[in-house]
């Protein structure tokens, strides 16, 4: 059986920046947390900031952040561009230093379009709450468990209606994510207790 896991940005490493602000000139900056594309409202010239709060100022290919966003280098903008089977809008923006100073003008939101109906409601623990449209989701996710006679083998990258800022990679990509030695990636085996929110 295909194995699937949650795929998240090491927080815990010192010497890696953060971002923890969202940028003023991004309107619906909540769009990249769920999936949904931003197109033409997205701006020109968007620049995130270091967050001052940690000290560390080197640039993993995931970057940590609070904002919900995967955030990448250019080297994981292409391992995606090229591997990923789900359609992926890459937003690029400029990465300031604590001081405010560019650091890299290379980065990218790695917006993964679109969520999948694949998450066990019933086995998944965490904090439920009702989605606009009505449908149950998580608000904080504890544990995550898949619908696996539903699952979509071919698919490698997906996001969970359920649970739209989890970000799902099949064992084939994040062994290639290994392998090519991307740098900050973190990844939770299914029923695995996380902290999600």
């Amino acid at each position: 059986m295909t194995s699937y896991f949650i795929l998240s940005a090491d927080s815990a490493k010192p010497e890696y920046c953060q971002v923890w602000k969202y940028p003023s000139a991004l309107s619906n900056f909540y769009k990249p947390t769920v999936g949904k594309p931003l197109g033409t409202e997205y701006p020109q010239g968007l620049s995130l900031q270091m967050a001052p709060e940690v000290p560390g100022s080197k640039i993993p290919d995931a970057i940590p952040n609070t904002l919900g966003y995967l955030l990448v280098s250019a080297r994981m903008k292409e391992l995606l561009a090229s591997h990923a089977t789900e359609p992926i809008e890459f937003l690029r923006f400029s990465l300031l230093t604590h001081k405010g100073r560019p650091a890299s003008d290379d980065c990218y939101i790695a917006n993964v379009v679109g969520t999948r109906p694949w998450g066990d409601m019933d086995r998944s623990m965490g904090a439920r709450v009702t989605s606009p449209s009505g449908e149950p989701q998580f608000d904080r996710l504890r544990r995550l468990y898949l619908k696996d006679a539903e699952l979509d083998s071919k698919v490698n990258l997906f996001r969970l209606s359920m649970m739209p800022r989890v970000i799902l990679v099949r064992e084939d990509l994040k062994a290639l994510m290994e392998a090519q030695g991307m740098q900050g990636t973190v990844f939770y085996p299914l029923g695995t207790k996380v902290d999600i929110q």
